[in-house]
Formats: C-alpha cells, structure tokens, sequence
C-alpha cells in the first residue's frame, strides 16, 4: 500500500494554487460582464467607456491572494469552527 503524502511546502503551493485559480474565474466572468455592458453602449461611445470603467475587472494582488489563502488555511486548520467569516475580506 502506498501512500502519498506531500510536505508541507506542496500543500502550501496547492493551496495558493487553488485560490489564484479560484480569483481567475473570478477575473473572467467579471471581464465577460464588462464586455457585455460595453456591447450594450455600443453606439455611444461615452456611455461605453463609462460602462467598461463600471465593470471593468481587477486583476488581484499577489497580497490579496496571499491573504485568501491564509483565510483559507486558517478555515481547514480550524475545521470550519468560524464558518460565519467571510472568505474575501
């Protein structure tokens, strides 16, 4: 029988791995969002660009990420005994 432990230097990549992926998705529905609002102003080119400024997407930083991930952490080290926290603060 083989088991497959990782250390805690993979775990700790999987988990920031695992959030960035998470903020990805993120980043590409709010960039849909903000395609489609321009779509809509199509004809007017003000109200385009006031849209786009609107909904246009964030990249995050690597800090919030970071800080993700520590909320995540923190969550499955604590097994979910604050659950009432928010996960993006």
């Amino acid at each position: 029988m083989t088991t497959n432990k990782k250390t805690p230097y993979e775990l700790r990549y999987d988990l920031l791995d695992m959030v960035k992926e998470m903020f990805d998705k993120q980043y590409e529905v709010n960039k849909e969002v903000a395609y489609k609002a321009m779509e809509l102003y199509k004809d007017n080119a003000e109200e385009a660009l006031k849209a786009w400024a609107e909904h246009a997407p964030v990249m995050p930083s690597p800090e919030d990420i970071k800080k993700s991930a520590e909320t995540l952490y923190d969550f499955v080290m604590n097994k979910g005994d604050r659950s009432n926290e928010t996960f993006n603060k």
